[in-house]
């Protein structure tokens, strides 16, 4: 499917669409063009590694009256095209209307300028050379005494993506990604208890890619977590990693923001817009423009330009701090933020993250672990906020005592509780340095009050 075909196909389409219907207020057209590489690790070697290509086309009509219409296809003849077509619009005349919904986005005369976001040596990367960054993988586990077995994968992507709509956008962007992970389990040959640790790293450029890394991250972390030990109630600091910052600030943020579950009062940030809900430290921002970052894109999946938008800052959530799609903007009578995302071709736009970060602090870890006679670390829970309440209780499978400053046992079965509000205000230290992963930017972070319940009394 060369680009010179997909114009003439998505001409085709939009004329025969107008023919067909003129209860018909507008229509979009999305292509997708991907060529991907993935290898799995079983049980520390390669056991599944494919490579190949999805090409795809969707429709989307709406009428006049709100109601939508929705068909897709990865066959590209005329036959099949004029039967998608057909198809989307006798959905429409189906569907039940919908007085929210106003318009798509109208044509942009300008884009933003987003660098590295496309590596040619990801597009022609060739499955064989991909063996070598799973090899990395399997090698560090092989070479370590206490390391059992590791699962993890590589993956890597091209894609070019084509919008057109009848408000006059046509606009098509190109993309890579990478990724690697690393499931290690970790043996004590004296106590003969078990633990896993995971580490993994999404890139755009292939360069950046560091599979040995990845693979000593997930072994340090394993390690970290062997021979538990239970503890009393206690109510002190608790010290959250970039990964736990990530799960219980960021992912429930990210949630409770997304304009769609906000308009159906389905977030604990409800009537908070415009108040300070956490304290100075707090601050938020969705980034769609960083230069070469894993969630960075030059517009969103509806052809609206991406941009950096502010969500929390000092602790107050802002008025415009929502991320929406032409959607909910247009039944919040505002524009959007550019936040429109499609798992692929066959779906419908819904709302997602680019590059969502909590600003890194002035103190070093050393600054923010010193003073603590008696908290926890928590490193990874398996449970999660309700975004609808802010309440959390969760079991901290990966976490550590602190005594006087330093990391201690690993912890086994404790747990916390907490609102999401207080939490957010008890935050009093954020730390200088910070990880990214994926399309997450998290320091470590320190909530200087929180009940904390163990296993030991």
């Amino acid at each position: 499917m060369e680009d010179s075909d997909i114009y003439t196909i998505a001409d085709f389409c939009s004329k025969l669409i107008e023919k067909e219907n003129s209860e018909i207020k507008c229509t979009d057209i999305y292509f997708e063009k991907s060529n991907y590489i993935n290898i799995e690790i079983e049980e520390n070697s390669i056991k599944n590694s494919e490579t190949g290509e999805d090409n795809g086309v969707s429709i989307r009509v709406i009428s006049k009256n709100g109601s939508l219409g929705f068909a897709y296809s990865n066959k590209l003849d005329r036959i099949t095209l004029e039967k998608i077509c057909k198809t989307a619009i006798k959905m429409m005349k189906v569907a039940t209307p919908d007085p929210d919904f106003k318009n798509l986005p109208n044509s942009f005369k300008n884009y933003p300028v987003v660098n590295g976001l496309f590596d040619k040596n990801l597009k022609y990367l060739e499955i064989e050379d991909s063996i070598n960054y799973a090899e990395d993988l399997i090698e560090i586990c092989k070479d370590d005494e206490m390391a059992i077995s590791q699962s993890g994968n590589f993956a890597s992507g091209y894609s070019k993506i084509f919008i057109f709509n009848s408000n006059g956008l046509s606009v098509s962007r190109k993309e890579t990604s990478c990724i690697i992970s690393s499931n290690i389990i970790v043996k004590d040959k004296i106590s003969k208890e078990t633990s896993s640790g995971y580490e993994r790293q999404i890139e755009r450029s292939l360069s950046k890619l560091n599979a040995i890394n990845v693979a000593n991250l997930a072994l340090e972390d394993a390690k970290q977590n062997l021979n538990r030990k239970k503890i009393k109630n206690m109510k002190g600091p608790v010290i959250l990693t970039p990964k736990g910052t990530i799960s219980l600030i960021l992912r429930p943020v990210a949630a409770a923001i997304n304009a769609d579950t906000f308009q159906y009062k389905r977030s604990f940030l409800v009537d908070k817009r415009s108040k300070k809900i956490g304290s100075d430290y707090l601050n938020i921002e969705d980034n769609g423009l960083i230069h070469g970052a894993a969630g960075s894109q030059i517009f969103d999946d509806e052809g609206v330009p991406c941009k950096n938008k502010k969500i929390l800052e000092n602790g107050k959530f802002l008025k415009n701090g929502l991320l929406h799609n032409s959607y909910t903007a247009g039944k919040e009578g505002v524009e959007s933020t550019g936040n429109a995302s499609r798992g692929s071709y066959i779906s419908i736009p819904s709302i997602g993250i680019t590059n969502f970060i909590m600003k890194p602090g002035d103190l070093t870890l050393e600054e923010i672990f010193k003073d603590i006679k008696e908290g926890i670390i928590l490193n990874y829970t398996g449970d999660s906020p309700n975004i609808s309440t802010g309440d959390f209780s969760g079991l901290i499978l990966h976490g550590n005592l602190i005594q006087n400053g330093e990391v201690k046992e690993p912890l086994n079965e404790t747990m916390i509780g907490i609102n999401l509000m207080d939490l957010f205000q008890n935050i009093d230290a954020v730390s200088k340095e910070y990880r990214v992963y994926g399309a997450f930017q998290a320091p470590w972070v320190r909530i200087n009050s929180v009940n904390i319940i163990g296993g030991a009394n």
